[in-house]
């Protein structure tokens, strides 16, 4: 009898209409828009976007840069070329000085998380900057691998998880041992 009653009941329930109400209409981003001078970016409609010619140069630091040292956002640093690289007709020679900026970083944190340093815009006297592409990022030593299951492990008593909150992840290093890939596109 149960089932034949909610056999039933699922049938009403289901023939009942639906009334929809009519779409509500937000006017709030047309009205703001409105007396704003937005400008938008055009593609560059010459560039063939299938070209994919390309030098790669090798970079590496100058000296050493580290997180817990001064470093900051827009910060300009030295770098320089590590290999002789053919340019088209042009040689770019080892030890060419290049200057760079750190566009991020962000320091290290509890539960081990790493600090990173991220570097971008890439000027090498001789050639475009706007052909030259280098987005490099150094971490420092990731430690939430095993704090994280550590942590898990000893929340069975009390507290005891909670102290490996104190545990912070590695420093970035940016040392004149590193290889940072840039690339500089001819047809760009």
């Amino acid at each position: 009898m149960n089932k034949l009653l909610v056999i039933f009941l699922q049938i009403i329930i289901l023939s009942l209409p639906v009334m929809a109400a009519e779409l509500a209409v937000d006017d709030f981003p047309a009205g703001w828009y409105k007396d704003k001078d937005i400008k938008y970016i055009e593609p560059h409609l010459e560039y063939d976007y299938s070209s994919v010619k390309r030098e790669k140069i090798w970079l590496t630091p100058v000296e050493k840069y580290s997180t817990p040292h001064n470093v900051y956002d827009g910060m300009p640093i030295k770098l320089q070329v590590k290999k002789n690289v053919r340019i088209g007709r042009n040689l770019l020679k080892r030890g060419t000085p290049v200057n760079a900026i750190i566009e991020l970083y962000t320091t290290n944190g509890m539960t081990g998380i790493p600090a990173t340093i991220t570097i971008g815009r890439v000027e090498i006297p001789g050639l475009d900057s706007d052909k030259i592409y280098c987005y490099y990022v150094k971490e420092g030593q990731n430690r939430t691998v095993w704090i994280l299951p550590l942590k898990w492990a000893l929340t069975w008593l009390p507290f005891v998880g909670s102290f490996t909150n104190l545990i912070k992840g590695g420093q970035a290093v940016l040392k004149p041992a590193d290889d940072i890939p840039a690339y500089y596109y001819y047809e760009w």
